[in-house]
């Protein structure tokens, strides 16, 4: 195993964000030395993954999904 991980796949998507959000969002990057990419990717990682409740809906979901494509293999198999 390599010492140095590959860098995440990074996809491009559009957003619009608040004025003074997107002004925030540049100076911070610039504080930091780092790109806005950086900040906003960061920023929404910290949001979302300390959501629990967040958590919990996608962790159902995920089952959800699992009995559905189960059920679908089943019935296609009969």
């Amino acid at each position: 195993m390599s010492i140095i991980n590959k860098p995440p796949e990074m996809v491009k998507r559009e957003y619009e964000l608040q004025e003074p959000i997107a002004v925030a969002v540049e100076k911070y990057a610039t504080f930091i030395q780092s790109t806005p990419d950086h900040v906003v990717n960061s920023a929404l990682k910290m949001v979302i993954w300390r959501d629990a409740e967040f958590r919990r809906w996608r962790k159902q979901q995920t089952s959800t999904e699992k009995k559905d494509s189960h059920t679908t293999v089943k019935a296609a198999r009969a």
